[in-house]
């Protein structure tokens, strides 16, 4: 039996809003994962943080390492995707990580403290799961395989698809 047709408007209504974000592994010549120590979270972040309406993830990256850091980051390439089933009224999201490159510790100085951030830690990447959450961690070590690869890994709720 065919499908009645739907409404464009009844079809979009039933299809999956998604929140974005976009966050950078930048890391320093010693191989130090720089992450972010937000004011509203009790773990540190990538530095990055939600797509805006009408940005790219890329961009949006940029933009968010650009108030963060006070750096202009290279956005590269897509390192890790990562769809986060979070429910609730937050929704489902979608995390792209891109390479953010190396950055050294004296261009991260100058990093002030705000109403958002108190500022930039340098992460040894074996030290991740004792400074954030368990996805995020994840996602940062698959973000450095990836780096090294040359691929791109994707995630669900942080866990690594592998097939």
């Amino acid at each position: 039996m065919p499908k009645s047709f739907v409404p464009p408007e009844q079809y979009y209504a039933r299809l999956a809003r998604v929140r974005q974000g976009a966050g950078a592994l930048i890391t320093t010549p010693d191989g130090r994962v720089v992450m972010y120590d937000v004011t509203y979270r009790d773990y540190l972040e990538l530095p990055g943080g939600a797509v805006e309406v009408g940005e790219s993830p890329p961009a949006s990256c940029a933009r968010e390492c650009r108030e963060e850091l006070g750096v202009d980051v290279v956005v590269g390439r897509l390192l890790v995707l990562d769809h986060q089933t979070d429910g609730g009224d937050r929704g489902d999201s979608v995390m792209f990580v891109y390479d953010g490159g190396v950055l050294d510790e004296a261009d991260l100085a100058d990093v002030p403290a705000d109403d958002e951030g108190r500022g930039v830690v340098l992460v040894d990447p074996s030290d991740v799961d004792q400074v954030t959450i368990p996805r995020l961690a994840n996602r940062i070590r698959s973000a450095l395989v990836a780096r090294k690869t040359g691929r791109v890994a994707e995630a669900v709720n942080g866990v690594i698809r592998t097939s």
